[in-house]
């Protein structure tokens, strides 16, 4: 039987600048990404351009740094997570369809399992940041892909990732299981306070560049499909 080869293409920070959300929404328009990840603690969210859509909407959970070690960290967090999720359904009328976290807050190791452990009682798929991560998410009993790709700095020629390359030149073809594509899509916007600012429309004008290659197209999957 053939190895399952899968994508998730998904769109973070949804929420963290109105310039950054147009590039998102027309990303999701063009079906250039599956899934966008939404940021619902930054203020008022103007939803019904995502909603329309009709791209599958997860909770890019945001933790601040430094709280509290120990038990008394993990119930902060959890606590948190709770407030999150409740502020994603009254603002998107329906749950999130999987969890990931801005920065990867969500896999900081003293939090990682109890998150992963609520999660998978919810049902919800997580996003694993490294092999490490992954290993605490399967054994608290949520799903997850098998690889995270993206690139988490604005260096020169980074946008496409390498586990892709082969497929879009047509040489080669993706890696085995499912691989989940973080991405960025944005126009630039100098008063977001973000370092990540200027590639985002690079990401933008890739992902829009992609959507259409059979390839590609032929193994994408949301989140719900991949892994629920």
């Amino acid at each position: 039987m053939p190895e399952r080869r899968a994508l998730i293409i998904t769109a973070d920070d949804y929420g963290y600048s109105p310039r950054y959300d147009e590039g998102i929404v027309e990303a999701a328009t063009a079906r250039a990404v599956d899934s966008v990840s939404v940021m619902v603690k930054r203020g008022p969210l103007d939803v019904a351009p995502l909603l329309a859509t009709g791209a599958e909407l997860g909770l890019h959970l945001e933790l601040a740094e430094g709280e509290p070690g120990g038990a008394d960290g993990r119930e902060a967090a959890l606590r948190e997570l709770e407030r999150q999720l409740e502020a994603f359904e009254a603002v998107l009328g329906r749950p999130p369809a999987y969890l990931d976290g801005h920065r990867h807050c969500h896999a900081r190791p003293e939090l990682a399992e109890a998150l992963g452990r609520e999660a998978a009682e919810r049902g919800l798929p997580v996003r694993s940041a490294d092999a490490d991560h992954r290993r605490v998410l399967r054994s608290a009993g949520a799903a997850t892909p098998d690889r995270l790709i993206g690139r988490y700095s604005e260096e020169p020629d980074g946008a496409l990732p390498v586990e892709l390359g082969p497929v879009v030149e047509g040489k080669g073809d993706l890696p085995g299981g499912i691989t989940e594509w973080m991405v960025h899509p944005g126009h630039p916007d100098p008063e977001s306070g973000s370092g990540y600012d200027q590639a985002r429309e690079e990401d933008l004008d890739l992902l829009l560049s992609l959507c259409l290659l059979p390839a590609l197209k032929s193994a994408r999957l949301t989140h719900a499909a991949a892994l629920g």
